[in-house]
């Protein structure tokens, strides 16, 4: 006969399973009824194969949150990208950069959907573009066809999966849009469903002091297995914590896992409690383009670049106005102000209802020392996020306008001692690089000891990891050089003279093209940048393909090729402040047929 504590145990375990049991049928049940305005059987996949994600919809991204589903393709380009629905071709973009080659397609029913990164397009839709480009003479454009143009059916191949533009590996970005807002709603409310077997998981959390102006870390602590236990199948931190009265924040380092507990991804939701009352809620179902840069304060900023981890706040800066987040109370602000034991807890969820759960307990107390300002203040003046603000010293002016900062910003400007080789300027640093920003603001400027012979190449300079510069360009007007950044650091004066550099990777000494597919020439500069390039073949404007990650120009050799004939070829590049380097050959494109030298 079972013992009295065997009973209860088997009791109590029947209800944890019952109670768990119920909250699954409840988070299916809220998420459907919150989705179900979303048509579920309209759109078919883009793809015939698993939807296996590398980056699911709001991905945190650098500067912005992911717009889009990208589907792994295994390493592998070429695989068919179908129309999601009937509609038209409403915009189709080229450009070596962002989505690379991509299609727009706007459907009857309010929606719209994009492909990017494609290999290349398919049928009527690549003719048209073949010769829009040849009618243009340009690689990248940004075209809108008339409506009734390029009219498509549900399931019809429209392109080839690829790796072009910004992409880092071959996959298939894809988006549905709001066609009125534009704005990029996620994919599976639709019913476009990604593989996903496992629930998130919460590795860390942060405690921030909120009563100074700039957020301040006072607490860190991971779930490590020794000091947590589950209670009510939750997991709870056996400490209490000691936190120093005054207005809190609460920060999380959490991941969302899909097929495998290897690969880390971003998280749908997360809700923060105090006491069991809600404070903060957020779930990334759609966002506002122009909002997406707001990631960069729905984040630690700081933290990320100081140790590349992306620790989401359960709290909302006075700044941040993406349209993000369920339900605030205080803005997810807590004000610890008695000596009562509190509980906190957070939930991390993905979008198929499968959720993790933390709790902790802190404590106020009095320490009058801990909430005083520490370090050396570089303070300026005080910059306002919902004015236009204009800093200027004897050398620099910066034009900041509003809302371009998140919150009242303690401005810090300094002209640092050491100058940088080739600078006509000294060194400035415009306060620093872990305050975000919304909007990128002007900064001008003023040269000194400057040949004039190279006033038209100067431009302005700021440093990134590792004492490498970029240039963020600018144009010498009025005794400045301004340009536009979106970002603090240091920056200074500084000049490109150098042309951009040609290298062909596939023509012999003779002029023979070792390759049955294409010609193959690197192109590069040194600081400004890559502005255009013109291939020629007899004169006449050839096309040439731009994979910029790769510094690459392909010419593909198609059905206007001529083969096994002399033929001459001109390649023009320039670069930002205009310097130009121009590549001249005599060259021969052998047919495969005719390319056996290859052989010997």
């Amino acid at each position: 006969m079972k013992n009295k504590k065997t009973i209860i145990k088997s009791a109590n375990h029947q209800i944890i399973k019952f109670t768990i049991l119920i909250s699954s049928f409840l988070q299916i049940f809220i998420t459907t009824n919150a989705q179900s305005y979303y048509p579920k059987n309209y759109f078919q996949s883009p793809m015939d194969t698993p939807l296996y994600l590398s980056a699911p919809f709001g991905s945190l991204r650098d500067n912005h949150f992911h717009s889009g589903m990208d589907i792994r393709t295994y390493e592998k380009e070429g695989f068919p990208i179908y129309a999601i629905a009937d509609g038209f071709v409403s915009r189709i973009k080229v450009s070596p950069v962002g989505y690379g080659k991509a299609i727009y397609i706007q459907h009857s029913n309010g929606y719209s959907s994009v492909y990017g990164h494609l290999q290349r397009y398919e049928g009527a839709i690549a003719k048209y573009i073949k010769n829009y480009q040849y009618q243009n003479e340009t690689f990248d454009f940004d075209h809108f066809p008339d409506r009734n143009r390029l009219l498509v059916k549900k399931g019809e191949i429209i392109g080839w999966s690829g790796n072009s533009g910004g992409s880092t590996g071959p996959h298939l970005h894809f988006e549905i849009r709001d066609t009125k807002t534009e704005e990029p709603i996620n994919p599976q409310l639709f019913g476009i469903y990604g593989v996903d077997f496992f629930a998130p998981a919460i590795r860390k959390i942060l405690i921030y002091d909120l009563d100074k102006n700039r957020p301040s870390l006072i607490k860190k602590f991971s779930l490590s297995h020794n000091k947590t236990s589950v209670v009510d199948s939750i997991l709870v931190y056996n400490d209490t914590l000691e936190i120093d009265k005054g207005l809190i924040g609460i920060g999380v380092e959490a991941y969302d896992y899909l097929t495998d507990v290897n690969r880390e991804y971003s998280l749908y939701g997360m809700e923060m409690y105090v006491d069991d009352k809600e404070y903060f809620s957020y779930k990334i179902d759609r966002f506002d383009f122009d909002q997406s840069r707001s990631v960069n304060v729905h984040i630690d900023y700081e933290l990320y670049k100081k140790e590349q981890i992306r620790f989401q706040k359960c709290w909302v800066d006075d700044g941040n106005t993406i349209k993000l987040y369920n339900y605030l109370r205080n803005k997810g602000k807590y004000n610890l102000n008695d000596d009562l034991i509190h509980k906190i807890s957070v939930c991390a969820c993905d979008i198929n209802g499968n959720s993790s759960s933390f709790s902790f307990y802190i404590k106020g107390f009095t320490n009058v020392n801990h909430r005083e300002k520490t370090g050396e203040s570089c303070h300026t003046t005080f910059l306002y996020p919902k004015k236009d603000n204009q800093y200027k010293s004897k050398n620099v002016m910066i034009d900041m306008p509003a809302k371009s900062l998140y919150d009242t910003l303690d401005f810090c400007f300094e002209e640092l001692r050491e100058r940088e080789r080739n600078s006509f300027s000294e060194t400035y640093k415009i306060h620093d690089q872990y305050t975000p920003l919304q909007h990128a603001f002007s900064i001008s400027i003023k040269p000194d000891n400057f040949p004039e012979i190279i006033q038209d190449k100067l431009l302005i300079a700021y440093f990134v990891k590792e004492g490498n510069i970029n240039s963020v360009g600018g144009e010498f007007h009025n005794g400045y050089v301004t340009a536009r950044s979106s970002n603090f650091g240091n920056y200074f004066v500084t000049f490109d003279s150098i042309s951009p550099t040609i290298k062909p990777l596939n023509i012999t000494h003779e002029g023979i093209v070792k390759d049955t597919l294409g010609l193959k020439i690197k192109i590069d500069d040194n600081l400004s940048g890559i502005s255009s390039y013109r291939g020629s073949i007899n004169g006449k404007w050839c096309l040439m393909d731009y994979d910029s990650k790769n510094d690459l120009l392909i010419y593909e050799f198609d059905a206007q090729t001529i083969y096994n004939e002399k033929l001459k070829f001109e390649l023009i590049v320039s670069d930002k402040k205009g310097n130009q380097n121009i590549y001249k050959k005599e060259l021969i494109f052998k047919s495969k047929k005719e390319n056996s030298y290859d052989k010997n």
